[in-house]
């Protein structure tokens, strides 16, 4: 009699144990299911920040670009932070160990991630890791992008002056085909490419659905939940504007790239505080004004109403391109607000994104013939 009671409480024992493991597995798929912390950190007006890892190809999972999204969905506002592969990465305060980002597999995603945390004072929950493959899949599944090419790219690589269609693998082309393949200078053509996705982001729209979006990142390695993903979509289709910068630091005798306080707090007053402060930019905006019309004198007709809107005309003159009936702004530092205000100013819609980081002026214009009217 007392064989079979022990019997039975190691059968109701079992029993209760898988009704907790199964309990627990149905818990644990329906927060997976459910869970949306964008949506949370949203709700708490909190910044939300996402680790990209990208490359070209697959080296041992180490990639030659990184960088931090930051949305504000209050300010309805979005942020990049390109971060210098040369970037040293703190691995153990204590004893001061640390190596370079770009030698870091991103198995220690942890460890970059626990770094920049440290190093900016922001917190980053989200990571991405992708490759070249993937973003030609993005890029193939939206029906391509219509880049605007001037003289950024060389005559014999199948681009013509103005509007020209890519689809992903040109698109990825466009990027990688820069002088001594400067990282710096691909950062500058991935911001050509996110701009103009984002500024006819309307074009875009349909391809907002769970299915779409499944498809599209089924190879991405990343920590955020397909529904987190659409939560994040939203946000940029409710954000008004981006603002770009590469992470503050300076070079050490090793040419690492290290950040301290002086240029913590840079990064802090002219990129943080107008992403997450509803602050106006202090700063007057340059612009650079080309006549490429055949009609004498529109250079300095515009060149005075900017100067009356307090803009500052660092160059006027007659455009080397070919001559052109409307009147374009371009974009040339990825600063979206800069764009934004000169089109508002002369009532001028047709925006197109060239972002030359070494370039004096934020936005160029090349004044047409409809400017006469």
């Amino acid at each position: 009699m007392g064989y079979i009671k022990v019997k039975d409480k190691i059968r109701l024992i079992v029993s209760i144990t898988l009704i907790c493991i199964v309990v627990l597995g149905i818990f644990y798929v329906y927060r997976r299911f459910t869970r949306n912390a964008i949506e949370t950190l949203a709700s708490n007006k909190e910044l939300i920040n996402v680790l990209v890892a990208a490359s070209n190809e697959y080296n041992e999972r180490r990639h030659s670009l990184y960088a931090i999204l930051h949305f504000n969905p209050e300010k309805k506002s979005i942020g990049v932070t390109f971060v210098p592969p040369n970037y040293l990465v703190t691995l153990n305060k204590r004893t001061g160990k640390a190596k370079r980002l770009s030698s870091l597999s991103f198995s220690d995603y942890s460890d970059i991630i626990d770094s920049l945390e440290d190093d900016l004072h922001i917190t980053i929950p989200f990571y991405i890791e992708l490759y070249a493959s993937d973003a030609i899949k993005i890029i193939d599944l939206i029906e391509g992008i219509n880049l605007y090419i001037l003289d950024q790219v060389k005559r014999d690589s199948g681009y013509t002056t103005g509007i020209n269609y890519c689809d992903g693998r040109k698109t990825l082309w466009y990027i990688n085909k820069v002088e001594q393949n400067s990282i710096y200078l691909k950062y500058d053509r991935i911001m050509d490419v996110a701009l103009t996705l984002f500024t006819n982001k309307e074009l875009y729209k349909k391809y907002i659905s769970k299915e779409y979006i499944t498809e599209m990142v089924g190879s991405i390695n990343t920590n955020l939940l397909i529904q987190e993903m659409i939560s994040l979509i939203d946000v940029v289709y409710d954000a008004k504007t981006v603002y770009t910068t590469v992470m503050p630091g300076k070079m050490d005798k090793d040419n690492n790239y290290t950040v301290d306080d002086i240029t913590r707090k840079l990064y802090e007053q002219k990129f943080l505080r107008p992403l997450v402060l509803d602050i106006k930019d202090s700063e007057s905006i340059k612009v650079r004004i080309l006549n490429g019309s055949d009609i004498p004198g529109l250079a300095r007709k515009m060149r005075n109403v900017m100067t009356r809107e307090g803009l500052t005309v660092v160059e006027f003159g007659t455009s080397p391109y070919a001559v052109t009936d409307k009147t374009v702004i371009i974009n040339q530092k990825g600063n979206l607000n800069s764009a934004l205000k000169v089109s508002s100013i002369l009532g001028i819609d047709t925006m197109y994104h060239i972002v030359d980081s070494s370039q004096l002026a934020d936005v160029l214009v090349i004044v047409g013939k409809d400017y006469s009217q």
